[in-house]
């Protein structure tokens, strides 16, 4: 089976490879699977948090403007 491949990309094109960061680590494990935002995670620890219902943009803390998530394998 392939490897999924996860990449957020930002404003100007930039790209950057995320990995999905699971919800209960992260304290929220009262919420339902379904409640609970969704996260992505940088290799430097920056967090990105689901900004829409389906799933396909996201939003650092640290970093300007909605991200949209690019999935290859």
């Amino acid at each position: 089976m392939d490897t999924l491949h996860f990449f957020l990309e930002g404003p100007g094109r930039e790209t950057i490879a995320v990995t999905p960061v699971d919800a209960q680590a992260f304290g929220l494990e009262q919420a339902r699977a379904d409640d609970a935002p969704r996260r992505m995670m940088d290799d430097d620890g920056n967090l990105a948090d689901q900004t829409d219902k389906s799933g396909y943009r996201y939003q650092f803390r640290e970093r300007f403007g909605v991200w949209s998530l690019i999935v290859s394998d």
